[in-house]
């Protein structure tokens, strides 16, 4: 019994030490240590365990990496844990490194080096014109068979809000006068319109009987769009490949909330005529006027989770910034101040104070990918913070692209979240792989085109 009891006891006393481990910070650190380091060549990353115990390093693969100055090679080196690691890598690759504690190896982590892509920030105001891929949905119209029995064929024949309508009896649907055509020409023929649509990655084909209605026309009880505007920010320009990349979003449809497929797409100029601020629950919106008159700026060639992409007539020219900025890697944005840039004037870009809060998740692409929060008193003053077409507005830290402006938090127009650069600059190059570009002005950053 007494055998029992102080096994018991030991036991205990073992699982209350490893429960008070675990809750140290030097635990928690070396858990939260990071199997994958992406680092920039030429620049240091630093590393903090705080690990009071005697520990070692060597290289796995790869060469040319430095730690706190010194090459590695495939010797341990011993190393200090309590205090900074620094590395540094001298070329663009994938090295691993192994860390021993008490000679034993615990811990491999892979560094992939790569020369920072460079790029021109934007922060000027566009105007987004999409045509969709078809006939989008909103909603039913209820028509009246008969007195007192209203219906919607639409909704009879199971076209549900948010199906995409692709055809009308063989034809392809553009606008939503193609629509109404069909279903005129079905009506008076004493026939049903045949519909292709597609809902979500299936496709289907419904029959729908037109009913009349007043005026002598025909109608199938069914509210549509055929495709969006509005009002949003440039995000930067790779003088590389003459893409673009803008809202940080994607373009949504407002009344079904899916996903916009583009047939076509462009962006125009656009003026800040007003603001409207935003309050608690209200989220405010930039007033804008469009300039097509003034030439389209560039074409839209996909509406992504991380905002429109295209090509540019012309080179992007940034007020603030004369030369390409490097773009920051996941692993370099931190909590900290940093600035955003957008306009709130016709089309003035202007500089405004912003905090990064918090970084949320440096790995896994997406466009929640940090939290900011508004400083600047002016840009509060005038607008109550993050509103409506400030979508895209590029945040720049320590001189680099750091994020973009992608939502406002609706209870608190102060705050809002940003994708990280490196994921929306990726998802760029990605798009602009294998595109034919070979411009005359392709280094020419001093031209005339959105100036201020």
């Amino acid at each position: 019994m007494g055998g029992l009891n102080r096994r018991g006891w030991c036991g205990l006393i073992l699982a209350t030490l490893i429960v008070l481990t675990t809750l140290t910070p030097q635990f928690r650190s070396a858990v939260a240590f990071p199997e994958a380091i992406k680092l920039p060549v030429g620049e240091c990353h630093s590393l903090r365990l705080n690990l009071p115990f005697p520990a070692a390093v060597r290289l796995r693969q790869g060469s040319g990496l430095k730690l706190n100055n010194r090459w590695l090679t495939g010797q341990p080196a011993s190393i200090s844990l309590s205090g900074p690691l620094t590395l540094e890598s001298a070329r663009p690759g994938r090295t691993e490194m192994e860390f021993l504690l008490f000679g034993i190896p615990w811990k491999r982590v892979v560094v992939n080096t790569k020369v920072p892509e460079r790029i021109v920030p934007g922060g000027h105001s566009i105007g987004v014109l999409l045509t969709s891929q078809g006939i989008i949905v909103v909603g039913y119209d209820n028509l009246s068979a008969s007195p007192g029995r209203p219906r919607s064929p639409a909704r009879d024949a199971g076209i549900t809000t948010g199906d995409l309508l692709l055809e009308a009896d063989g034809k392809a649907l553009v606008t939503i006068t193609d629509l109404a055509q069909a279903v005129e020409q079905a009506g008076r023929e004493g026939r049903s319109v045949r519909i292709k649509l597609r809902r979500g990655a299936d496709t289907h084909l419904v029959e729908v009987d037109p009913l009349p209605s007043p005026g002598n026309h025909y109608r199938i009880g069914l509210y549509v769009r055929d495709g969006a505007n509005g009002v949003g920010t440039l995000s930067f320009y790779d003088p590389l490949t003459g893409y673009y990349g803008a809202l940080g979003h994607v373009i949504t449809d407002p009344d079904t909330g899916t996903p916009l497929p583009i047939r076509e797409g462009s962006i125009v100029k656009a003026l800040i005529s007003s603001i409207t601020a935003g309050v608690r629950g209200h989220p405010g919106e930039k007033i804008g006027v469009f300039q097509p008159e003034e030439n389209t700026w560039g074409d839209i060639s996909a509406n992504t989770e991380f905002g429109i992409f295209g090509q540019l007539n012309m080179p992007l020219r940034n007020p603030y910034f004369k030369e390409p900025i490097p773009v920051a890697l996941a692993g370099e944005v931190h909590p900290g101040p940093a600035e955003m840039y957008t306009v709130l004037e016709r089309d003035r870009v202007e500089r405004f104070q912003i905090e990064i809060e918090r970084v949320l998740n440096r790995e896994t692409p997406s466009d929640k990918g940090l939290v900011l929060c508004i400083t600047d008193p002016t840009l509060l003053r005038k607008s109550g913070g993050i509103v409506q077409g400030m979508s895209g507005s590029p945040i720049i830290q320590d001189g680099k692209l750091a994020g973009i402006v992608t939502h406002v938090f609706v209870n608190d127009p102060s705050h809002g979240f940003g994708v990280l650069a490196e994921w929306m600059v990726e998802k760029s190059k990605r798009l602009a792989e294998g595109t034919v570009f070979v411009p005359s002005f392709i280094a020419d950053l001093s031209a005339d085109v959105f100036a201020n």
